[in-house]
C-alpha cells in the first residue's frame, strides 16, 4: 500500500474531487446498512456498493495510475470471497483497515482543517466495530442489551449526519498527501490489539463481553496516560521521547564512534588524500554499505563493489558515490548524506590546511631570498668580471697549461654564461619564464664539460640536433645531480648515471644508486615544498622544476624510488 502523490491527486477530475464528502459519507452509510442488515442478500449488494464507493474515494492508488490484471484480478477475487462469504472475522479486518486508513489521514499535513471531519468517521467505525460487528458476526452473539441495539441501529447512522455540516476542503486533498502509511499502520495494530484484548478479557469477566471490553478500553486510556507522562515529564529527565530521538538519530549505526574516528584522523593525518582514504576506509566498515568510489582533485579512488542502490553526493571540491545493499529509507538517506557532508568539510578543511602552510614555506622562501638578493646580485657581478678578466688571460697563456688552467678553461664560458642568465634573472624575473632552445648536442657537450670529472656515467643518443629547453635541462640535471652527490656524504659507492634520448617522450633521465627518498615526503615532492627533509632541504628545487616543466611542456616524475635504485625521469606531457 503506497501514498498517493500530490501530482497524481491533483489530476483527478475537478468533479470527483468537489464530491468526495459526500462519497465518504454515502461510503459509510452504505456500510452501515450492510452490517445492519437482517437479510444475507441486502447485506451482499450494500457490501457491493460500499466497495465501488471505496474505489471512488481510495486515497492508496492515483485515479489515472493503470489498474494491471494481476492486481484487478486479487481485487475482484478479495471482494468475492468477502460479499459470499460473509465471515464475521473478514468484517472485522475491514473495519480495522478502514480505521487505519481514516486515522492515518489525521496526522497528515494540513490536517487541522479535516481533522474533526476524520475523527468524527473514525469514531463510527471504532463504535461499530465493538458494539456490533464484533458481538454479533464474530462471537455469534444474539441478544445483545436493547440499548446497545437502538444504539447501533439508530444514533450511529445520525452521528454521519454531522459529516455535512464540519469543514472540509477537497482542495487539500488534492494538493498535500492524504495518506500516511505508518500512522496508519499503527492506528490498524491498536484496533486489532482493542478486539483481541477485549476478547480475551472475556476470560476474567465470565464471558461477558460489554464488560471485557469496558475493562479493555479502561486499561489502554491508564496504560496511554502513564506513557503520555513519561513522553514528556514536565521535571525530572528527558522522558522516552529522548531516548528515541536518540534512536531515530542513530538508525543503529555506531554514529558517535565514527565521528570521534574522523576528528581523530582530521588530527594525525597531514595530507588530505590519505585523511581521505582513512576516512572512507570507517565509512567501509558500516554493513549496509557494499562499496563507493571518489573523485577529488588529488585524484580517484573505490573500494568494496557496485550494486543497484547508488546515492551519490557532492561537497565543494568531493564528489563521492555510495553503493548500498538496499534502497535507502528517507532516514538512512538523511545520515549518509551527513556522514558525506562530514567528510567533504574535514577533507576541504585539509586541503585549505596544506594550501596555507605551502603559502607559508613559500612565503619564507621568498623572504629568505629578497633579503639576499641583493649581496647575491653584487657577488655575481664581482665573479662575473673575474671570469671575464680570466677568459681573457686564458688566451695569452695557451702555451703552458696546468690541469688547473685546463679546468678553468672549459668551466670559465660555461660559467660565465649562467651568471649572465642569473644576473638577467635577478633584474628582470620575467627572463626566467622564457625557455632558451638549444640543439641537442650543443647542450649535451656543456654538460660534459661540467660533470666528466665528478665520477658520473654521461650517456647521450637519439636525433642530437633536436633542439631542448636547455634551462629546463640544465635545472633538472644540477637538482637531482646535486641531491645524489648530498648522499656521498653517508654513502660514497653511490653512482649517478644522466642519460639523454634526444627526441624521444623520455628525453631526460637522472638515476643514482643511493637510498630511497622517505614516504612523508613522497605527496609532495613535486607539489609543494616539503615540511621535513632528513638532509635539511625543503625541495624548493625540485618543485621549482616541476613548475618550469610543466609551462615547457613537460612532467617531471619520479620513476622508480627504493634502495640501490631512485630514477628521476623528464617526459613530454601526454595532452588530455
Amino acid at each position: 500500500m503506497t501514498s498517493s502523490s500530490p501530482s497524481a491527486l491533483g489530476s483527478q477530475p475537478a468533479l470527483l474531487v468537489r464530491a468526495r464528502r459526500w462519497v465518504i459519507l454515502a461510503m459509510l452509510l452504505s456500510l452501515h446498512a450492510a452490517l445492519v442488515s437482517q437479510s444475507a442478500d441486502f447485506q451482499r449488494v450494500w457490501l457491493l456498493v460500499h466497495f465501488g464507493l471505496f474505489l471512488i474515494w481510495q486515497p492508496i492508488y492515483s485515479t489515472e495510475r493503470e489498474v494491471k490484471v494481476a492486481a484487478m484480478l486479487l481485487l475482484v477475487g478479495i471482494t468475492a470471497v468477502v460479499m459470499f462469504s460473509l465471515a464475521g472475522w473478514m468484517l472485522a479486518m475491514w473495519l480495522a483497515i478502514l480505521i487505519g486508513i481514516m486515522g492515518g489521514k489525521v496526522f497528515t499535513a494540513q490536517a487541522a482543517r479535516r481533522t474533526r471531519f476524520y475523527l468524527v468517521a473514525v469514531f463510527y467505525l471504532f463504535t461499530i466495530l465493538l458494539v456490533w460487528t464484533v458481538p454479533r458476526s464474530l462471537l455469534d452473539i444474539e441478544i445483545l442489551p436493547p440499548g446497545l441495539t437502538v444504539l447501533a441501529e439508530l444514533f450511529l447512522p445520525l452521528t454521519l449526519l454531522t459529516l455535512v455540516f464540519l469543514p472540509f476542503r477537497a482542495e487539500d486533498e488534492s494538493t498535500t498527501q492524504v495518506f500516511d502509511f505508518v500512522y496508519s499502520l499503527i492506528v490498524f495494530q491498536l484496533v486489532i490489539v482493542m478486539v483481541l484484548g477485549s476478547i480475551a478479557a472475556m476470560r476474567v469477566t465470565g464471558n461477558q463481553y460489554f464488560q471485557a471490553v469496558l475493562l479493555t478500553v479502561l486499561s489502554f486510556a491508564v496504560a496511554l496516560f502513564v506513557l503520555a507522562v513519561l513522553w514528556a515529564p514536565r521535571t525530572g529527565y528527558g522522558g522516552l521521547r529522548t531516548y528515541l530521538s536518540r534512536y531515530l538519530l542513530s538508525v543503529g549505526m555506531p554514529f558517535e564512534l565514527w565521528m570521534r574516528r574522523v576528528a581523530e584522523l582530521s588530527e594525525t593525518e597531514i595530507s588530505s588524500a590519505r585523511f581521505l582514504e582513512s576516512t572512507i576506509e570507517e565509512v567501509a566498515k558500516f554493513p549496509w554499505i557494499t562499496g563507493g568510489e571518489w573523485k577529488t582533485p588529488d585524484g580517484t579512488g573505490r573500494f568494496g563493489k557496485s550494486s543497484d542502490h547508488v546515492t551519490a553526493f557532492k561537497y565543494h571540491q568531493l564528489e563521492i558515490t555510495f553503493y548500498t545493499q538496499i534502497h535507502l529509507s528517507p532516514a538512512m538517506f538523511l545520515h549518509l548524506r551527513l556522514l558525506a557532508q562530514v567528510i567533504g568539510e574535514f577533507y576541504e578543511g585539509k586541503r585549505r590546511e596544506q594550501a596555507l602552510k605551502e603559502n607559508a614555506y613559500m612565503q619564507a622562501v621568498h623572504e629568505t631570498g629578497a633579503r639576499l638578493t641583493h649581496d647575491v646580485k653584487n657577488l655575481l657581478q664581482s665573479l662575473y668580471a673575474l671570469t671575464s678578466a680570466g677568459m681573457a688571460r686564458v688566451e695569452h697563456e695557451r702555451r703552458e697549461k696546468s690541469a688547473y688552467q685546463q679546468l678553468l678553461e672549459r668551466q670559465l664560458p660555461t660559467l660565465a654564461k649562467r651568471l649572465e642568465t642569473t644576473l638577467d634573472k635577478l633584474q628582470n624575473p620575467e627572463v626566467g619564464i622564457a625557455t632558451a632552445m638549444l640543439p641537442a648536442g650543443d647542450w649535451w657537450q656543456e654538460v660534459v664539460q661540467r660533470h666528466q670529472a665528478d665520477g658520473i656515467t654521461l650517456f647521450a643518443g637519439g636525433d642530437l640536433s633536436v633542439a631542448v629547453p636547455a634551462n629546463l635541462f640544465d635545472a633538472m640535471v644540477e637538482n637531482c645531480v646535486e641531491n645524489a652527490k648530498k648522499k656521498r656524504a653517508t654513502e660514497p659507492d653511490i653512482a649517478i648515471e644522466v642519460v639523454l634520448d634526444a627526441g624521444g617522450s623520455v628525453p631526460l633521465t637522472v638515476r643514482d644508486t643511493g637510498s630511497a627518498i622517505p614516504s612523508g615526503a613522497l605527496d609532495s615532492l613535486f607539489s609543494a615544498p616539503i615540511a621535513s627533509s632528513r638532509r635539511g632541504g625543503l625541495g624548493i628545487g625540485l618543485y621549482q622544476v616541476a613548475r618550469q616543466a610543466e609551462r615547457a611542456g613537460f612532467e617531471l616524475r619520479l620513476r622508480e624510488n627504493r634502495s640501490g635504485a631512485v630514477c628521476f625521469v623528464l617526459s613530454a606531457r601526454q595532452p588530455d
